[in-house]
């Protein structure tokens, strides 16, 4: 459909379109919400609970990569236990895993949706540059998920086991507050992926430029530091596993701001 036609659509036909969108929207994600309530066992037993297990794939690969750097890294988290203490918790947790899970797993195809409901009021200019972002940010989402799930959360489980204020407490976790954890540090690190569209669109409102980004690089860098710091408790060999991901971010969105503005 060309911009022309589009333009000569009537309000009621654009409403008819949107509620097309979001009624498959919400099919697709009722659909990959089913698929996972489906496949529970799998789900939970192989990707929930599965950093809990001094076996992961994380505390391997860190440890390797202390052999290298001549330390003895082992931040495999001791026995660690879970409990359930609300009536109906694991059934909740069941359901929002769940949910979430149908969320994410739907993202691709509702940015896909999207995009048909959009294009047909876009110049062909503006369609390829808006389609890159899409793409752009899809890749970002995943990305940061996977590190949010690879890399954040075993660090904030094993933190949280390890950091004491006496030595009375001990530290039993509820089921809740573990499944909240591992959502948290997952979405969080993917959400933060998504900061390189920030200074694209502030380029765009010619609020910063290019050359702005590149002299504040230094004062980022720091920055960066100290909070990749904070996240690991100092730890060297792990605060540069969450800071080179972070500064890397930094330095994309200069060039992809560089790119869109060129």
């Amino acid at each position: 459909m060309k911009k022309n036609s589009y333009k000569n659509m009537s309000f009621f036909d654009h409403f008819k379109d949107l509620r097309r969108l979001l009624l498959r929207s919400i099919i697709s994600i009722i659909f990959f919400t089913c698929f996972v309530l489906i496949n529970k066992n799998f789900i939970f037993d192989s990707i929930i609970f599965s950093p809990i297990r001094s076996n992961f794939i994380s505390y391997t690969l860190i440890s390797k990569l202390g052999y290298f750097f001549h330390q003895q890294i082992n931040i495999a988290p001791k026995k660690i236990i879970i409990q359930n203490n609300q009536f109906l918790g694991q059934f909740n947790t069941y359901v929002l895993v769940s949910l979430i899970g149908g969320i994410i797993l739907s993202y691709p195809f509702i940015c896909y949706e999207l995009w048909n409901f959009i294009k047909p009021g876009l110049f062909l200019k503006e369609r390829k540059i808006l389609k890159n972002i899409l793409i752009l940010s899809s890749i970002l989402l995943i990305l940061g998920l996977i590190i949010g799930y690879f890399i954040l959360s075993p660090f904030a489980i094993q933190f949280s086991n390890t950091f004491f204020i006496s030595n009375f407490p001990k530290n039993i976790f509820s089921l809740n507050d573990y499944v909240i954890l591992i959502i948290n540090s997952t979405i969080l690190m993917g959400i933060l992926f998504l900061f390189p569209l920030i200074p694209l669109f502030l380029s765009k409102l010619d609020l910063i430029t290019f050359q702005t980004l590149k002299e504040y690089r230094k004062y980022a860098f720091f920055l960066l530091f100290i909070i990749a710091s904070a996240i690991t408790s100092g730890e060297f060999i792990t605060t540069i596993l969450i800071f080179c991901p972070l500064y890397l971010l930094y330095e994309l969105s200069i060039i992809i701001t560089l790119i869109f503005n060129i």
